[in-house]
């Protein structure tokens, strides 16, 4: 009788030794681990070129278009160029090259760069977008395979979600929260006002907008779009059913130029 319980017991020792490594990385593989692996390529950064002319008075210094009336009279200004930056992020909605971001991450820039999970870089054309709705549409040539996004048919308010985008220049940053609300409004400084947002608790930062907001399927619950300064983890995000309904209109959009604003160079 001895004999068979050692043997038992030698056999639940092999056991826990042979599970215990798959049993601990079921654990951390964790359903946000698995939409992270699965769906993070599908999120890129966007990288912006505003090219501004600074004028040089000889009197009052350095100033922009907007005061050529005042200073005409001045024969002497010199002109400068000065090259601005930004950062945001963006969703892959179709594999032949469709990008959707918001329209605030974009608008004022000359060239548009979306830089891959890999670290690959492609330029991109702006053309189509919704000024009212915070969102642009862009083009680029795929330099691969692309792997779209699917879009979620429903939100659950509570569900957990998956927020991966490029907060402060950080590539590929990924955080989690839940659905706080929906049909939330957001407006901006200029009285400008988005409604029909979802909010959330998952962190929102520069940057972030333009990203992903997952359900722990994978599929597109939102476009990141702002959080409210100075507030604790309350963000926004622009409902995939909205974006959507307007890349079904993408070549009507295409045809109203009137929707993107972009500046003059």
């Amino acid at each position: 009788m001895r004999k068979y319980i050692a043997i038992l017991a030698l056999a639940l020792i092999l056991c826990a030794l042979v599970f215990r490594p798959h049993a601990a990385e079921n654990l951390r593989n964790t359903p946000v681990v698995k939409v992270v692996k699965q769906w993070a390529p599908s999120v890129v950064n966007i990288s912006t070129e505003n090219i501004v002319l600074l004028r040089q008075d000889p009197i009052w210094g350095q100033y922009g278009p907007a005061f050529d009336d005042f200073f005409k009279q001045h024969s002497s200004v010199a002109v400068t160029a000065m090259k601005l930056k930004g950062i945001g992020s963006g969703v892959i909605v179709s594999d032949d090259g469709l990008i959707v971001t918001n329209m605030h991450v974009v608008q004022m820039a000359s060239k548009v760069y979306v830089v891959f999970s890999d670290s690959s870089v492609v330029e991109a054309a702006i053309t189509a977008g919704s000024t009212d709705d915070d969102v642009a549409i862009l083009k680029i040539a795929p330099p691969k395979k692309l792997q779209p996004v699917k879009f979620a048919k429903d939100i659950i308010i509570g569900e957990t979600v998956v927020s991966i985008g490029n907060p402060f220049g950080l590539e590929n940053s990924v955080s989690a929260g839940i659905v706080s609300g929906t049909n939330r409004a957001f407006s901006y400084g200029d009285g400008r006002a988005v409604t029909g947002l979802i909010q959330t608790d998952a962190s929102i930062n520069i940057g972030s907008s333009g990203g992903a907001l997952l359900n722990l399927e994978g599929d597109l619950v939102g476009v990141n779009l702002a959080v409210v300064q100075g507030a604790q983890s309350i963000g926004f995000a622009i409902p995939a059913q909205k974006i959507k309904e307007l890349l079904k209109r993408y070549d009507e959009l295409k045809k109203t130029p009137t929707q993107i604003r972009i500046p003059a160079q």
